[in-house]
């Protein structure tokens, strides 16, 4: 199924014919979980809970197994993640206050690995 292309913090873009682009499998995936872990908890109006609020921690003291269970718990309600598979999260905080998140994954529908770091 196709998605609008739409990447968390950019405008939309267009496609070769002019419309909106539009992706599918794991690039709506991978859009879809990024949203989602960007999306602050309340600021989705139809459904409250959603969102992992990643962009709320900013300037608090990372707390590494709190960020990475909130990732981990996130990622379990995507429909295109295998929810059978172990999701590995790594968080690392630098001394300048940026949190950098590694994420690795397995997509449901082709049951290849993926991959995506969030810097917050």
């Amino acid at each position: 199924m196709n998605a609008i292309a739409h990447v968390m913090g950019a405008d939309l873009t267009l496609g070769a014919a002019g419309g909106l682009a539009v992706v599918s499998g794991a690039e709506a995936v991978r859009q879809r979980l990024l949203r989602r872990l960007c999306t602050n908890a309340g600021d989705y109006i139809w459904q409250m809970d959603y969102g992992a609020g990643l962009p709320s921690m900013v300037g608090d003291p990372a707390v590494v197994a709190m960020i990475r269970g909130v990732v981990v718990a996130q990622m379990a309600l995507e429909a295109g993640v295998d929810r059978t598979r172990l999701v590995d999260v790594t968080v690392v905080p630098d001394a300048d206050g940026i949190v950098s998140c590694s994420i690795v994954y397995t997509d449901a529908a082709t049951q290849e690995e993926q991959g995506m770091d969030i810097a917050f």
